[in-house]
């Protein structure tokens, strides 16, 4: 299969998070096994979804692991000009969800490996393909326990092929999300001392979550490597109320922060925790003992911070002649690996700003990049 035909396949899988992803999985077992390849299927704790290791070569010696998510974001609500499942080609452009994030690292991945696949080895080449990395990098880390607990050699090295138009990253910031729940009191709008308002409550965490982030904002670092050098928030669900003469008595918000390296990843969690347990709960039970607020986090990942001059960041510097490494703008599953004990460093075809979007792309330049600088990657690593 051309590297066209895979990037067709993949495209055609709708593998948005909500949804089962075992009929690629099923489709990519097939055909590596088919190129030679050891293949474990690693399945989610639910049965619904499942994270491939392809392994070509001895899999009890380290080598390289080409890693990306199979999952996409939801298309609903968003204009597309076609079928966002079906691969489109236009004025040297290819249109479909995924495109940049990350199947086309993945179809490349592939049509590498297959390339070599009759060449002496002298350290394996891992293709490590995860479910749920847009909600939570969940596949990543059931991946990396699985191996663990198998007792498995973990890679040398590894590169996640994330949408950087093939530039070189060592680093991102962290992840946490959380949750605040406000319980009032309901009654009638007219009488609004005889109720207690959530929403009020709500807009009033809203506002502390605002002048954390101004507060972070005087704490910037890295400033020749990050964007936005400093630590960021973000509310982005609030839900309350149950008409407009009701007093609303619950209100829910839902909010993001991402922590800069060298930080303390629950300071914002716990800033927001502070206040409501010091400061705005007992002002609260003033107008009501049965009202309650409640924080609490929903998700976290480490900032990812892979050594400077590591051997996988010198090499894929030296392939891809860009000049230093830098900083994600978002977040990957690169911590975890890390972790893990596999330097990681992120690269791959595409860009950010695609993704996520309504009739999302990839470049044909940058699709046909791919194939011989992944190519000489796993010669450098794996054939030395």
């Amino acid at each position: 299969m051309q590297l066209m035909e895979m990037e067709e396949r993949l495209i055609g899988f709708d593998t948005t998070s909500v949804n089962s992803n075992l009929e690629m999985v099923d489709f990519l077992e097939s055909y590596l096994k088919g190129l030679g390849m050891q293949v474990l299927v690693d399945t989610s704790p639910d049965g619904r979804k499942a994270n491939l290791l392809a392994t070509l070569g001895a899999p009890d010696t380290g080598g390289l692991m080409l890693a990306g998510h199979m999952d996409v974001v939801p298309v609903a609500g968003q204009a597309w000009d076609g079928d966002p499942f079906v691969l489109r080609p236009s004025d040297g452009k290819y249109y479909g969800r995924g495109t940049a994030d990350m199947k086309s690292f993945i179809a490349q991945a592939i049509q590498s490996v297959e390339a070599i696949r009759h060449r002496k080895l002298t350290l394996p080449v891992h293709l490590a393909f995860t479910y749920d990395e847009e909600v939570g990098c969940h596949g990543a880390r059931h991946l990396m326990d699985e191996l663990q607990r198998r007792d498995h050699v973990m890679p040398k090295c590894a590169v996640i092929g994330e949408p950087t138009n093939f530039k070189v990253f060592r680093l991102h910031k962290g992840f946490s999300s959380a949750r605040v729940t406000v319980t009032g009191v309901e009654g009638h709008s007219s009488k609004p001392a005889k109720g207690a308002n959530a929403i009020y409550q709500a807009a009033l965490v809203i506002q502390k979550l605002m002048e954390v982030e101004e507060e972070r904002k005087g704490r910037r670092g890295m400033e020749d490597l990050f964007e936005i050098p400093h630590t960021t928030l973000s509310v982005g669900m609030i839900e309350g109320g149950t008409a407009l003469n009701i007093i609303p008595n619950h209100c829910e918000v839902k909010f993001e922060y991402r922590t800069m390296p060298g930080e303390d990843t629950a300071y914002v969690l716990n800033q927001i925790k502070g206040y409501v347990s010091e400061v705005l709960l007992p002002a609260f039970k003033k107008q009501h003992q049965q009202v309650d607020i409640q924080v609490e986090e929903t998700g976290r990942g480490e900032p990812m911070i892979t050594a400077q001059g590591s051997e996988i960041e010198l090499l894929d510097l030296e392939l891809t002649g860009v000049a230093r490494s830098g900083a994600a703008p978002f977040y990957t599953e690169g911590a975890i690996y890390n972790e893990a004990g596999i330097p990681t460093v992120i690269c791959g075809p595409g860009d950010i700003d695609q993704a996520h979007r309504p009739n999302e792309f990839i470049t044909e330049e940058q699709l046909q990049k791919g194939l011989p600088l992944i190519g000489r990657l796993i010669e450098r690593v794996c054939m030395s």
